[in-house]
């Protein structure tokens, strides 16, 4: 592999900065182009208009609970060596391993014939329980309270490992603020082989 291309747009977001982005260069070996860097929104849209890509970018899907708050604008390298230390790499090894190719004309093709039906719900039965995925700091900023039904705390990062814990014999609603967080995870659930999973969008 010759290059690395991104879609970094120097300022578009509070974390791409100069700082930032020279951290990011300074752990690859590979060189990286960022074609995109000194263009402003619109003209990123008007380009995507022009090559036909607009469409995939307006319906992309924005995950709540993933992104920062407060992101870092002047990271400080010393404290992100320290994060990496704790990073299992083996994992990352995994998933480039196991790294496909798809080609773009044929995306909608190929995601209708894998997609996984996950029922999506209004309303809750006796049986029913909602789960609350979103991420700590937004469950304390804006709590979720239904009445007449038991609202569990298990944000979106734990559910790999903590899911399993709870009661079964239990529907779970998974619940977020946009849907989509809830919607990707009831997926992952139901690949798991957890049946009582539904999204919850009253």
């Amino acid at each position: 592999m010759q290059a690395l291309v991104t879609g970094e747009a120097l300022g578009q977001v509070s974390s791409q900065t100069l700082t930032n982005l020279r951290l990011i260069d300074n752990v690859s070996d590979t060189l990286i182009l960022r074609p995109l860097i000194s263009h402003d929104k619109e003209h990123i849209i008007d380009l995507a208009r022009e090559i036909g890509t607009e469409d995939f970018a307006r319906t992309m899907p924005e995950y709540c609970g993933v992104i920062s708050k407060s992101p870092t604008v002047k990271a400080v390298k010393a404290k992100i060596e320290a994060e990496e230390e704790h990073f299992d790499f083996s994992i990352l090894d995994k998933v480039v391993e196991e790294a496909s190719n798809i080609d773009i004309r044929e995306i909608a093709q190929q995601t209708e014939e894998t997609v996984v039906e996950v029922e999506t719900v209004t309303g809750f039965g006796a049986n029913d329980a909602i789960l609350d995925i979103r991420s700590i700091d937004e469950q304390e900023d804006k709590p979720l309270k239904v009445e007449g039904v038991e609202v569990v705390s298990l944000p979106f990062y734990k559910l790999s490992t903590k899911f399993g814990d709870l009661d079964q014999s239990k529907t779970w609603l998974l619940w977020c603020e946009r849907g989509v967080m809830s919607r990707l995870q009831a997926l992952y659930l139901r690949e798991q082989g957890f049946s009582n999973v539904k999204v919850y969008r009253p």
